[in-house]
């Protein structure tokens, strides 16, 4: 099936679209193949046709273009396309996208888009410590603790610096006991950045968890933003240099501090002088920086200049500087900041919450429960087995063990473990990682589930725009294999079509039909004739000159009159000669004869592909009229009159 690839949602008795009730605002316009169509389903979608259309369609006619419409769905249904894995990935795909607006909590968004913006106001001085997470849950859970007696460790007296030093992973606190210095918002993972803002000075936040590791975070001091500065610089390099090369270095830039000093433009110095390859060659220009983006010793002098102003030379851990500050901006406004942070959640995974919060509020309502005894004899099953493994899902397929519910609706050890696992066989810690993602994967498409069922029931514009998607799906599948496939592909068909209405495709002028013979040159061309004489083409003359000459000579089938080539105009039809193309410079005709009339269904190909189209197009839909009862309520028809 020709469908973009999605995730099949597993099958677990949650309707993935309500049937629309009928009710006295919205009868049953039409019943096809025993399918009721609500009036709503048919209204929306004649609107939107004749919204469409130079000229608008009366009801009457649509009506019976929706008819077929509805039959073919029908066959598409009989046939067994609604049920392949390809279409139900396409369509709960679809689904999902379009119900994503009901699936997000916009309060809990705007809450996080204030959040962010109130740490914009703010820059805070913190010290952490980070310790890795393990490679098991286990693993986990103990690092965990580990770090949480280290908080205990330090809160009962015990030096932070010290403890940061001795067990931090962060590289940098081996020299800096754990102190980043001053930050500001949107430079750390959300976690960390939560718990810098939002721990008060002086204290220490509970451990927390960011992509990196395990964290506790002590706030130093915090103080009102002091927004960014645009500056450019010239670096002399003193890293890695003895103290004769450091030297060196600062007899340089107190040379080039006078040179400044005396007019000089800074732009052509730094390019020329600066040792810092990544922003010499743009004279020295720094991006957009505030605070925790530069060393603290580099910052510190940029905020400290005035717009315009060139600072002495100075020294960080990089060598000497010459700082020139360009510009500054403050914190902007929530409206001016609202596309950067919205941005920014996007890249640190802020912006799923939101989702997550309504997924959560959902399962509430739906009652979605974890049978936590249940999963827990799973997991003992697997650890008694010392692995999950094919032999202990085929145990729990034959006999499943309910994990959970949502709505009523119950989900077993056969929805867990259908999807195919990552690797063969998973040890038992590995293992329960893998099942607890997978209860919770299942928990939200049972959430997810329901939720649309219940919004494609009460909301009519979401019904339809679903039913039109999966209607549309299958209306393009089963056309595909009866008509447009089909007669693409038949070949005889085409011929026998051809053949009883030859009438229809007779040309006013004749065509020629034959080769064209391209050569790189006199020499190869001679060849290729003398090749030729003795070779005549049997199945494809272009493939054996390519077997015969490669890349020297090809060979074009043409059927072409007056006019529609221009290469057979020349050749055929003493025409001027035109411009070869590429390595070709010689051309000749070969093998062909003007006719009057097409000789087979290949010389219209085309026209005959799309006529037998139509043809089948006209049979398939007198068989569909034959096959399904269609009923028509044409007083509901009349409302729309």
């Amino acid at each position: 099936m020709t469908m973009r690839k999605g995730i099949a949602v597993v099958a677990l008795g949650v309707l993935a679209l309500a049937p629309a009730t009928a009710k006295d605002n919205d009868p049953t316009v039409m019943t096809v193949a025993g399918k009721k169509v609500p009036l709503s389903e048919f209204e929306y979608l004649y609107n939107k046709n004749n919204g469409q259309q130079m000229t608008p369609m009366s009801v009457g006619d649509y009506a019976e273009l929706f008819k077929i419409y509805k039959l073919k769905v029908a066959a598409a249904e009989a046939a067994g396309i609604d049920t392949t894995a390809a279409f139900k990935a396409e369509f709960t795909k679809y689904r999902n996208e379009l119900a994503e607006p009901y699936l997000y909590d916009k309060d809990e968004e705007e809450r996080l888009i204030n959040e962010a913006y109130s740490h914009m106001s703010k820059e805070v001085k913190v010290s952490h410590v980070m310790i890795d997470k393990g490679r098991s849950p286990s693993e986990a859970e103990a690092r965990r603790a580990t770090l949480d007696s280290l908080r205990s460790v330090i809160l009962a007296g015990g030096d932070f610096a010290d403890v940061a030093r001795r067990y931090s992973i962060d590289r940098s606190a081996r020299s800096n006991g754990g102190e980043l210095g001053w930050i500001m918002a949107g430079r750390y993972p959300y976690a960390f950045e939560n718990a810098a803002y939002e721990t008060p000075v002086g204290e220490i936040s509970e451990v927390i968890e960011s992509p990196f590791g395990y964290h506790i975070v002590r706030v130093e001091g915090e103080r009102p933003s002091r927004g960014e500065v645009l500056a450019r610089h010239i670096l002399k390099l003193t890293r890695g240099k003895d103290e004769a090369g450091s030297q060196l270095a600062k007899a340089q830039i107190d040379s080039i501090y006078e040179l400044i000093v005396a007019g000089a433009d800074f732009a052509e110095v730094a390019a020329r002088d600066s040792e810092d390859p990544g922003s010499a060659k743009e004279g020295g220009m720094l991006p957009w920086f505030g605070a925790g983006m530069m060393v603290p010793e580099f910052e510190n002098v940029a905020f400290s200049l005035e717009n315009g102003g060139i600072s002495k030379p100075f020294a960080t851990s990089y060598g000497y500087h010459i700082i020139n500050r360009i510009d500054s901006r403050d914190v902007p406004s929530l409206d001016e900041a609202r596309e950067k942070i919205t941005a920014m959640m996007k890249r640190d995974g802020r912006d799923r919450l939101p989702r997550k919060k309504r997924l959560e509020q959902l399962g509430k309502e739906f009652g979605a429960k974890v049978y936590d005894d249940n999963v827990a004899s799973l997991m003992a099953a697997i650890k008694d087995h010392g692995s999950l493994d094919s032999s202990i899902v085929a145990t729990f397929n034959a006999y499943p063990v309910v994990l959970g519910e949502v709505n009523g609706n119950v989900f077993s050890t056969v929805n867990l473990l259908a999807k195919p696992m990552p690797k063969p066989a998973m040890g038992v810690a590995e293992a329960e990682t893998y099942i607890k993602a997978m209860i919770a994967a299942i928990t939200d498409e049972m959430v997810i589930d329901t939720e649309i069922a219940r919004i494609a029931e009460k909301d009519t514009d979401f019904r339809n725009l679903l039913n039109e998607y999966h209607d549309g799906m299958l209306l393009f599948e089963i056309s595909n294999d009866e008509v447009w496939n089909r007669a693409s592909a038949d070949k005889e068909g085409q011929e026998r079509y051809f053949e009883s209405h030859r009438d229809k495709y007779a040309w006013d002028a004749p065509k020629y039909k034959g080769y064209i013979v391209y050569s790189v040159n006199d020499s190869v061309a001679a060849l290729v004739n003398d090749f030729l004489k003795t070779n005549p083409a049997v199945d494809s003359l272009s493939s054996q000159l390519r077997e015969r000459f490669k890349h020297m000579a090809r060979a074009e089938r043409v059927l072409a009159g007056k006019g529609d080539n221009k290469m057979v105009d020349w050749l055929v039809f003493n025409a001027p000669e035109p411009e070869m193309r590429g390595v070709w410079k010689r051309a000749e005709v070969y093998g062909g004869e003007m006719i009057d009339a097409p000789r087979e269904a290949a010389d219209v190909r085309g026209a005959v592909i799309a006529d037998y189209q139509a043809e089948l197009e006209k049979q398939w839909v007198d068989g569909l009229k034959s096959k399904y009862p269609v009923k028509v309520n044409k007083k509901a028809l009349k409302k729309l009159q």
